[in-house]
């Protein structure tokens, strides 16, 4: 049966290059595209997980460019009407606790609590690590890259967003516009690179990632995060889970797999946790009152201490000894 309109047929796994795919029984529906169903199906050599059928590139920049896509992730995890309030006092907060973060270099209670938060919540590194040179890929419109440079840090960002890259250069950061494939930088350029949310949008994220080896100077720090499709959340709904969010998330990572793809492109995983964004608080209306969002939170914790939220989180080295364009 040839592929609808939209959809090329099943392709090499992006990682291990197996062809071979197993049914995981998970069917969700496209949040754009008037509901289109998907499948998500295991490669059979790796395990990772992959959206199918794979759709074309034209399709995707339909959905990027419709507008939708942006308005749907939102909506998952925040009430629309108190998001503003909410994302200026998440603003404050991220501001207070990454300079925190670097100036006491987790010396103390106050050292110690600003370095877990700003890891776990803010996907920065280990404390003691020293301001160099930063990349975001996927930066939006440079609210991290702002924090890092007030933190010391020289920074510049990729966008695919013309109207974010408007927006961060209007703040005077330097974001290019356009995506990893084509980015201007020469080997061993960065300290750390970092991809928030990133990588589950990425066609080819084997290639992607050797990229990165070969943009970090030997010992530099890679920070990613991905949605956890083997959290909690992701097993108890099933094919309704929102981080499915097909066709842009052409791939769905389990803390192994995460794992796997990253030690394939030649990177040390040294850190690695879950953390939930509230995903659950969208899934029924009761969730919504103050109440649930309470049990929500709490649950949340709970789950992340289990290695269960939302999302996975890590913290990966290039090796010491590795060349400075690659592995070792």
């Amino acid at each position: 049966m040839p592929p609808r309109e939209g959809m090329s047929s099943s392709r090499a796994c992006p990682v291990c290059g197996d062809v071979r795919r197993q049914p995981t029984g998970l069917d969700p529906r496209s949040p754009y595209l008037r509901g289109r169903q998907y499948h998500v199906v295991r490669c059979a050599r790796c395990g990772l997980l992959l959206t199918d059928p794979w759709p074309t590139a034209e399709l995707l920049r339909q959905v990027y460019d419709s507008g939708d896509y942006y308005s749907t992730v939102e909506a998952s995890t925040t009430d629309s009407s108190n998001r503003p309030l909410i994302e200026r006092a998440r603003g404050i907060i991220r501001s207070l606790v990454v300079r925190h973060h670097f100036a006491l270099g987790g010396a103390g209670y106050r050292g110690r609590l600003a370095s877990f938060v700003a890891r776990r919540r803010f996907g920065w590194g280990p404390p003691g690590m020293s301001p160099g040179r930063l990349l975001d890929v996927g930066c939006g419109d440079g609210a991290f890259l702002l924090d890092a440079r007030h933190a010391g840090w020289d920074v510049v960002g990729i966008e695919t967003s013309r109207i974010a890259v408007e927006n961060a250069a209007r703040i005077g950061l330097q974001v290019d516009s356009g995506s990893l494939e084509d980015h201007p930088f020469g080997p061993a350029e960065f300290d750390v690179v970092r991809l928030w949310s990133v990588l589950e949008h990425v066609p080819d994220v084997g290639l992607a990632l050797h990229e990165i080896t070969k943009l970090l100077r030997p010992g530099g720090w890679v920070i990613l995060q991905v949605p956890n499709a083997d959290g909690f959340t992701a097993r108890m709904t099933g094919s309704r889970w929102p981080g499915w969010d097909v066709p842009a998330h052409l791939v769905h990572f389990t803390r192994k797999t995460f794992e796997r793809a990253v030690r394939t492109a030649g990177m040390l995983p040294m850190e690695i946790h879950s953390c939930s964004v509230g995903t659950m608080a969208g899934l029924h209306p009761l969730l919504k009152s103050t109440p649930g969002r309470a049990a929500v939170f709490l649950m949340d914790q709970v789950f992340d201490l289990l290695g269960a939220g939302d999302t996975l989180m890590m913290f990966a080295r290039k090796p010491l000894d590795a060349g400075l364009s690659g592995k070792s």
